[in-house]
């Protein structure tokens, strides 16, 4: 395992500690967690990133101010699509969450499409041809999508890819997706520095989230959220800002 995916993956651990521990904690105490005895502080240190206040004791920014910011609106969204060629292939299913304030509203669709997908794609995303004979057609799924989007930062793993399908189905539905986008790629390669893969598995190993259901779009939402808050307060790192301002 390459060096620095191994500091990143026990950085957070210490994270996930302290978060289980709910207060901050002295060094060696974290580098017990680790599995550490004797003096930790050379090897605990420079681990501690951006999510980290570090004093007499280690705690975590999280604790101190929120994500998303006040006053911001944050949408993360995901496609899953028939294959990769926009105006070719179709959207099969929408999913999205957003978050303003302490609400949270999720959303997911199925999505009929004029042809059915090929078995490679029933594969890969698990989405068969079946069961999208009684889903809704696309335009429906948007109307229903589309004002949870309003005043909000969309926030998306690999963000022209999905974005090529999306804004052509809205603007031929008379919408026009002006809201500003962040791609949660760029922020990753940001704060997850000298890594060799930043695609969404990758991100999720390195951070040890729980196994999903591959490849269906809220599954994914939910693994680029969770990317995206740690990646959050790696980069604010206690000066809070809007996520849009770092997508900059």
């Amino acid at each position: 395992m390459e060096e620095v995916f191994l500091r990143y993956r026990l950085a957070t651990r210490l994270a996930r500690t302290l978060r289980a521990w709910g207060e901050p904690l002295p060094l060696p105490h974290l580098g017990e967690a680790l599995g550490l005895k004797g003096p930790v502080e050379r090897v605990v240190r420079p681990l501690l990133d951006g999510r980290f206040v570090v004093g007499e004791e280690v705690g975590l920014w999280e604790w101190h101010y929120p994500f998303p910011h006040p006053g911001e609106a944050v949408v993360v969204l995901d496609l899953e699509t028939t294959g990769l060629a926009p105006g070719l292939n179709e959207i099969i299913e929408v999913a999205l969450v957003r978050l303003e304030g302490e609400k949270r509203i999720p959303f997911q669709s199925l999505v009929r499409p004029t042809r059915p997908p090929s078995p490679f794609i029933e594969r890969l995303t698990g989405i068969r041809g079946e069961m999208l004979e009684d889903a809704p057609p696309l335009e429906a799924v948007l109307e229903r999508a589309y004002p949870l989007l309003s005043g909000a930062t969309l926030v998306i793993q690999n963000a022209p890819f999905d974005l090529s399908f999306l804004r052509p189905a809205l603007e031929g539905m008379g919408y026009r997706l002006e809201n500003p986008v962040v791609d949660s790629v760029r922020l990753a390669r940001r704060a997850f520095r000298g890594l060799k893969r930043y695609g969404l598995d990758a991100l999720s190993e390195v951070l040890e989230l729980p196994r999903r259901e591959a490849h269906r779009a809220l599954a994914d939402v939910e693994r680029t959220l969770a990317v995206v808050h740690e990646v959050y307060y790696m980069l604010t790192s206690g000066s809070p800002r809007p996520l849009v301002d770092l997508g900059r």
